[in-house]
């Protein structure tokens, strides 16, 4: 039978092999998540500053996400603008044109097609979203798709459906402007669109040989188109800004995330190498208590006899 000595000598042995256990389990938990431990209480005082630096890397890849989100709102914004900016030049171009050459026929039909594109620029979307609808895109906030739509309409502010001009934040207590609402951008636009519309009601066709008053009509009206192509220069200039201010956010965003995610990594992640030799060290561990206990366990004096 044991002896007492024996008995105690077994119960080190067999706490030996429980720690060898133990450590493989830590160092296998370790190689296989890659962090040194799999809660905060293991970090002791370094786990504060790892709390901190995560908390870091959460809100600075959100707002990155938000400035993307704002950038790509701008920058097709500035699309569509650009669109309209160009649309305003052709209309402009069209009255110089048929004041040169006094042959009017196809210049409401060229406004017609001009007037489309601008009233789809203002109505664009992305991902269900209107861009110019303000903090409220979920409708078109132009409710005319034609020249005609904005000849019969009873007032060009009746037709504007937007919500108050949106801000984008994109950095903790920063925001930028969010873009014009469609208002903003084309409200004068589409009073003169609108008053195209109508003008053969007033001054007859424009067939055959200009008139008088429609030479002056659209004397002034070249005039006024280049007005408007100014002021929508000074929107995409505004634009360019909130580009600039988004883009200049997104990267000081990325270079936060990046330099936390470096401190949380040098408090957490676990040296692989290092762990590895050591549940190679472990195993053996294992190995040798195992065979010293199963060898504890056969001794009796009947092995010296």
């Amino acid at each position: 039978m044991n002896r007492i000595s024996d008995i105690a000598m077994q119960q080190l042995l067999l706490q030996g092999f429980q720690r060898a256990q133990s450590s493989a389990q830590t160092h296998q938990l370790q190689l296989a998540s890659g962090d040194k431990f799999q809660t905060y209480s293991g970090y002791g005082a370094d786990a504060l500053r790892l709390i901190s630096a995560e908390g870091v890397v959460a809100r600075a890849s959100a707002y990155e996400n938000a400035g993307q989100v704002a950038l790509t709102r701008l920058q097709t914004q500035e699309t569509a603008m650009t669109t309209i900016a160009d649309s305003v030049a052709d209309v402009r171009q069209d009255f110089v044109q048929v004041l040169a050459t006094g042959s009017p026929e196809l210049l409401m039909p060229e406004l017609e097609v001009a007037a489309q594109r601008i009233l789809g620029a203002l109505n664009i979307q992305t991902g269900g979203v209107y861009l110019f609808g303000g903090v409220d895109g979920t409708v078109p906030p132009v409710a005319a798709d034609t020249l005609a739509d904005l000849g019969a309409a009873a007032s060009i502010d009746g037709l504007f459906t937007e919500g108050d001009r949106a801000t984008l934040a994109v950095e903790e207590g920063v925001t930028v402007d969010g873009g014009p609402r469609a208002s903003d951008v084309a409200r004068d636009l589409l009073i003169e669109l609108q008053d195209l519309a109508t003008v053969e009601s007033r001054l007859g066709p424009f067939q055959g040989q200009l008139t008088a008053a429609q030479r002056d009509y659209l004397v002034n009206m070249a005039d006024r188109f280049g007005q408007l192509a100014a002021d929508l220069n000074q929107e995409l200039g505004l634009n360019g800004v909130a580009q600039f201010q988004a883009a200049e956010a997104v990267e000081r965003n990325i270079q936060r995330r990046d330099f936390s995610e470096i401190v949380a990594a040098d408090i957490e992640n676990v040296d692989i190498a290092e762990a590895l030799a050591r549940l190679n060290q472990d195993q053996l561990a294992i190995q040798a208590s195992a065979r010293a206990l199963g060898e504890a366990s056969q001794l009796s004096l009947l092995n010296f006899i």
